[in-house]
């Protein structure tokens, strides 16, 4: 049994469904943090068509990311392929097998005063069932310079209002399915946070559905970090188009034969584990 297997035992796997987060300590050695490294450093490089540059007019630190890098990064593959990481988001999920929905690494440099608002990652996707977020910092971060979550969000059977994280401003969602975000930060007895310190090697997963945020907005970041997200769901997960906001994933996906109300069948959406 892999090193990932045993961590995750009972009473991890119920505070993930419980809390909608949990952090893993050193489950992935030096080499896969000196590979991931490499690759954003290849990916900087060379951007792909979904690179997104997030930095505020006048900042004085670039907040960039981009995703589905994959299939053009070397140093992305031998993660997703062999890593614990899909393992690990695998037994988390209770799944039989775990399939790669996304990619995506996030850079915020030094000097940089914005992150991520409060969301949640569902509405921001043309995929429905049930899925996780792994999340690897390159660095060491401490409480204040990672993700802060609300408790439980998860289950609170709500979707929120996808936000564009340059601006804070929701994008129009249509339908009835989506509240507006909460103002978590103006009432903040009202919620119980998680966060922590953590060292490279370790890792956050969390549910599709958890309600976090990055630091954004406070004292300036003094040094340059990197993350790694890799997004992952069980056999149940259908490819369902949400509207306008998402047109550009929808596109892309059905261009690759990808039908809709249907499991996920692409080659940018391969099997990664199964038990």
């Amino acid at each position: 049994m892999s090193s990932a297997m045993r961590d995750i035992d009972d009473a991890v796997m119920q505070k993930f469904q419980t809390d909608g987060v949990v952090c893993l300590r050193q489950q992935f050695d030096p080499h896969w943090i000196d590979l991931t490294r490499r690759g954003i450093q290849r990916n900087l490089e060379n951007p792909g068509r979904f690179f997104r540059d997030h930095t505020p007019e006048g900042s004085p630190g670039r907040y960039v990311f981009d995703f589905w890098s994959w299939p053009e990064i070397p140093e992305f593959r031998d993660l997703i392929f062999g890593s614990p990481a899909a393992a690990i988001a695998g037994r988390l999920m209770g799944a039989q097998k775990t399939v790669l929905l996304m990619d995506n690494w996030f850079m915020r440099e030094r000097g940089a005063t914005n992150g991520a608002p409060w969301h949640h990652d569902e509405p921001y996707f043309d995929f429905e069932g049930r899925m996780c977020i792994l999340w690897m910092p390159m660095e060491p971060v401490s409480r204040k310079d990672g993700l802060r979550f609300v408790k439980g969000s998860h289950r609170w059977g709500k979707l929120f209002m996808a936000s564009q994280f340059s601006e804070n401003v929701p994008f129009t969602c249509d339908g009835d399915d989506y509240a507006e975000v909460p103002d978590i930060d103006a009432a903040p007895v009202e919620y119980e946070f998680l966060s922590w310190d953590m060292e490279p090697g370790d890792c956050l997963v969390f549910d599709f559905r958890t309600l976090h945020a990055a630091t954004a907005g406070n004292t300036p970041l003094d040094q340059t970090i990197h993350r790694m997200s890799l997004r992952f769901g069980a056999e149940d997960v259908m490819f369902r188009p949400r509207g306008e906001w998402t047109w550009e994933i929808t596109e892309y996906l059905m261009k690759q034969g990808q039908q809709a109300n249907a499991c996920l069948g692409t080659r940018i959406t391969p099997l990664v584990w199964e038990r």
